[in-house]
């Protein structure tokens, strides 16, 4: 069904249609969402870079990427979903929309991210992960939290007809595979520079132990990460459609605007 204003077909998809559509997405609003995600998620990079400086420590450059990257990720979520209906933004308008919300948004995720690292060796974490997946949808988009945020998240695990674990073994094959890709161009183009690839390996310790070789590779998965994100976004659409019928709601309601009043009709 196709609902005004909306800039996609509203209406089921398979997994693989969840992704295509992501990348589509991604592409076709490259100019909003990749400068929102460059401003919120250049200065993390860079916040990592340094800590690998001062610290000396790899790991911890990677665990605070990883753990603050929900702040630009959720940006995108937020203008996705004003884009997907058909609403004209900026990128600082979609940046001054997210300033209000971005910090109740971290502080859920920091503490389940924090927890499905301390419980990942037995694969409760994974599962959690999961579990928490829908988080800033239902945060940013319904403003639910505590409790009704639980609830929600659980019906829209048992209504979602999508495979999420499905869904993440795709994602994750296609983020590396556009990731590598990213850096053998970079090698290409700027290996007498940034020698990006070394002769022990792709992840050896000598790239690891290098702040600007790592600060390129986490510059080059930010730049990839909306792939992730968005599909995310559309499998929460997808379990709404198929759980809620959101789509006929969502005609219903377009119909009825197109339906003259009582007053209109006199």
């Amino acid at each position: 069904m196709k609902v005004k204003s909306a800039t996609i077909e509203i209406r089921p998809r398979k997994v693989t249609e969840i992704i295509d559509l992501a990348m589509l997405f991604y592409r076709t609003h490259l100019s909003v969402i990749f400068p929102v995600l460059a401003v919120l998620g250049v200065p993390l990079v860079a916040a990592a870079v340094g800590l690998h400086y001062l610290t000396g420590e790899a790991w911890i450059s990677i665990c605070f990427f990883w753990m603050t990257l929900s702040i630009p990720t959720g940006a995108v979520v937020l203008t996705a979903s004003k884009l997907v209906f058909g609403n004209r933004l900026t990128a600082q308008e979609a940046i001054s929309l997210y300033r209000g919300e971005w910090f109740k948004l971290f502080i859920w995720r920091i503490g389940q991210k924090i927890l499905v690292v301390t419980l990942m060796p037995i694969i409760v974490g994974y599962l959690l992960r999961l579990r928490w997946a829908f988080t800033p949808m239902i945060v940013l988009l319904e403003r639910l939290s505590g409790h009704s945020l639980g609830l929600r998240r659980r019906g829209l695990r048992r209504r979602g007809g999508a495979s999420a674990f499905g869904m993440d073994i795709l994602l994750l094959l296609l983020i590396v595979t556009i990731l590598l890709g990213i850096m053998l161009v970079l090698e290409l183009l700027f290996g007498n520079i940034l020698v990006l690839w070394t002769d022990d390996g792709l992840f050896s310790e000598a790239v690891f132990n290098e702040p600007l070789k790592l600060g390129v590779w986490m510059l080059a998965l930010l730049a990839i990460t909306p792939v992730g994100t968005l599909s995310w976004f559309f499998l929460y659409l997808d379990a709404r459609i198929r759980g809620e019928g959101w789509d006929l709601e969502l005609g219903l309601k377009a119909t009825a605007s197109r339906i003259p009043s009582d007053e209109e009709v006199a």
